[in-house]
C-alpha cells in the first residue's frame, strides 16, 4: 500500500513579528488575551491595520488556511487506515509534525490557542504524547529529502491538468510526497524546482487550497480503490426470461 506524506507547504503561518508589537491593533490584541504580542500568531482578522509594516503583507496572517487543510487531511479514510501523514511547512521553515490520530479542535479560536501553546513548548499535549511536534529550521527541500519519496506531486495553478479520479501516482511508488501550498495569493517561496516533482492543477482557475487538497484526496481515494479492483472477468447479467401468458379458464356449457 502507498504510503502518502500532505506538506501544507510555505503556509502563512507564525507569530506576531516583533517589529510591529507596538502597533495599536496587535497591543490591544494581546491586552484582550493578557499574551505578549510575541507569544500570538499573526491574524489578518486581528492585526490587518498594522499589515502596512510587513513585507508581502497582502498573503500573511492566514492560519485559518492551515486549520482548514488539517481538519480535512485528519477526517480523510488515507488518514483513518495509516496511509497519510500530514506535515505544516511555514514561510519561516518551522515545520509541524501532525500525528494522524490527531483530533484538531474544530473551533478556531482553540486551534490558534492550540498552536500557539505549540511555540512555546515545542511539542502538545506533551512529550509523552507529542501529537503535534514543532521543529525550526527545516527548509520544505530538507524536509521532502528527509521523507526519501518515490515520487513528489505538487498543486499549482499552472501545472498539467488533471480531472478528479484521475490515476496521479505512479503505480511503483510506495512513498509519495504531495505539495499544496498554505497561503492565498502568490507563488511558491521555496523553490519546488530542486524537488524535480510533477506538477499538476485541478483547473485553471486559482482555487482555495482547502478545495485543492479536497479534490486531492478524493482522487487519490478513488484510484486507489480502482486499482485494488479485482481484474477477473465478470459475466453480464442475463435478464430474466418473460413470464408467459396465463390463459383464461374456459366456460363451462350451460
Amino acid at each position: 500500500m502507498t504510503q502518502y506524506f500532505v506538506i501544507i507547504a510555505d503556509s502563512e503561518l507564525e507569530l506576531i513579528p516583533e517589529g510591529i508589537h507596538d502597533e495599536r491593533s496587535v497591543q490591544t490584541n494581546a491586552r484582550t488575551r493578557g499574551k505578549h504580542p510575541g507569544k500570538i500568531l499573526l491574524d489578518a482578522s486581528h492585526h490587518h491595520p498594522a499589515f502596512g509594516k510587513l513585507p508581502e503583507s497582502e498573503r500573511r496572517g492566514r492560519p485559518d488556511i492551515v486549520h482548514f487543510c488539517l481538519l480535512l487531511c485528519l477526517d480523510s479514510n488515507l488518514s483513518a487506515e495509516g496511509n497519510l501523514k500530514v506535515f505544516v511547512h511555514t514561510r519561516n521553515d518551522d515545520v509541524i509534525a501532525v500525528k494522524p490520530e490527531t483530533r484538531l479542535p474544530p473551533h478556531y479560536i482553540r486551534f490558534i490557542g492550540l498552536i500557539e501553546s505549540l511555540y512555546e513548548q515545542r511539542v502538545v499535549p506533551s512529550r509523552e504524547n507529542p501529537l503535534l511536534e514543532l521543529r525550526q529550521g527545516v527548509t520544505l527541500e530538507a524536509l521532502v529529502n528527509a521523507l526519501k519519496p518515490d515520487q513528489v506531486l505538487v498543486l499549482e495553478q499552472d501545472g498539467a491538468e488533471v480531472s478528479p479520479g484521475e490515476v496521479l501516482v505512479d503505480p511503483k511508488a510506495e512513498r509519495v510526497v504531495v505539495i499544496v501550498g498554505g497561503f492565498s495569493k502568490g507563488r511558491f517561496k521555496s523553490d519546488i524546482r530542486k524537488l524535480d516533482p510533477k506538477v499538476i492543477s485541478f483547473g485553471k482557475r486559482q482555487m482555495k487550497a482547502w478545495t485543492a487538497v479536497s479534490r486531492l484526496l478524493c482522487s487519490i481515494e478513488c484510484s486507489s480503490e480502482g486499482a485494488a479492483a479485482p481484474d477477473a472477468d465478470v459475466e453480464p447479467v442475463k435478464p430474466p426470461k418473460p413470464a408467459k401468458p396465463r390463459r383464461a379458464p374456459r366456460k363451462k356449457a350451460a
